[in-house]
């Protein structure tokens, strides 16, 4: 038996219909806290039905109409995330997506990154990590540049702030038309890199346990660490000029604080915690992430629509 945490990101209920809505009562699709992913399915354009007194809320003989152009739907997150809105069949070319940062006055249009955003090279292949992503800002400065970061300091990549943002599905056609959107809700990761000495990543294991004699500071003779072997040095050392210390092939030498021997275990990682320029390099998306964030809140009835797949640039 397979059982489902319970989630609150769900999408709300109401009595309105799509075709009653604008953009100051949208559907509310939830209030998000992690990756989510949602897709939406509708019709848009002109009816020819009956409409009257129901409808129009006052004292009518009735008439013909009836329909939207448009569908409305808000998204909050309770932490900066990308949101991004990917057109699926029938017709997308006849389709039109918009989003608007609802925590602006007046309300800001926030435009959606296409094919010429920022590419990169995933095994040999192009890819456009940020394609249908909604832009953070629109801004006029240039004195953010970071030729470290995969979008050199452009603010429009960064991930939208904290808040409520307004979805409008539209249609371009004067008649009936299907529409499927696929929406990614997705947050800046949390994992933890370490910072290695080596270029292959072959050192990560530290032995907690010093068996070789301390090396005091400031070391005043040429000095070797044998082939194995675990020294230490408190807090920082300093080597006087002329003076080389040795690290053995398979010895290590640990410079920081002390660990009391009573709170590790044999083995203990001791690397340096990277920071989160490193995420800044690459924004790269998961396809088994995705697949696990739409298994969290969806039956098992409902399979993982392919509309994503062609975002996702790994397994």
């Amino acid at each position: 038996m397979k059982i489902r945490p319970c989630v609150t990101n769900h999408m709300s209920r109401s009595a309105l219909s799509q075709s009653q809505r604008t953009q100051n009562d949208p559907l509310l699709l939830g209030t998000f806290s992690q990756t989510t992913l949602r897709y939406l399915k509708g019709t848009l354009g002109a009816q020819y039905k009956p409409i009257g007194r129901a409808d129009t809320r006052q004292i009518s003989n009735g008439g013909i109409g009836g329909g939207t152009y448009n569908h409305w739907f808000q998204v909050n997150l309770t932490e900066p995330a990308w949101i991004i809105l990917t057109k699926g069949p029938p017709r997308p070319k006849y389709i039109q997506v918009s989003a608007y940062d609802l925590n602006k006055t007046p309300i800001q249009g926030d435009p959606i990154f296409g094919a010429d955003s920022v590419t990169t090279q995933t095994n040999g292949t192009m890819y456009i990590p940020y394609l249908d992503t909604v832009m953070s800002v629109q801004s006029d400065l240039y004195n953010t540049f970071d030729r470290l970061r995969l979008d050199r300091g452009d603010d429009r990549y960064y991930p939208l702030e904290t808040g409520s943002y307004l979805i409008c599905v539209s249609s371009t056609r004067n008649e009936p038309l299907a529409y499927e959107l696929g929406v990614v809700i997705e947050f800046p990761t949390d994992e933890t890199f370490f910072e290695l000495e080596d270029l292959d990543g072959s050192v990560c294991l530290q032995e907690t346990e010093i068996d070789a004699p301390n090396i005091d500071s400031p070391v005043t003779v040429d000095t070797l660490i044998p082939i194995g072997a675990n020294a230490f040095t408190e807090t920082s050392c300093t080597i006087n000029s002329g003076v080389t210390v040795t690290v053995s092939a398979g010895s290590t030498w640990y410079i920081g604080e002390r660990i009391p021997s009573d709170t590790f275990d044999d083995y203990k990682i001791i690397l340096e915690v990277g920071d989160d320029a490193y995420y800044d390099t690459i924004h790269d998306h998961s396809l088994s992430e995705w697949q696990n964030a739409w298994e969290r809140e969806h039956q098992d009835t409902e399979r993982f629509p392919e509309l994503f797949v062609s975002l996702t640039n790994r397994p």
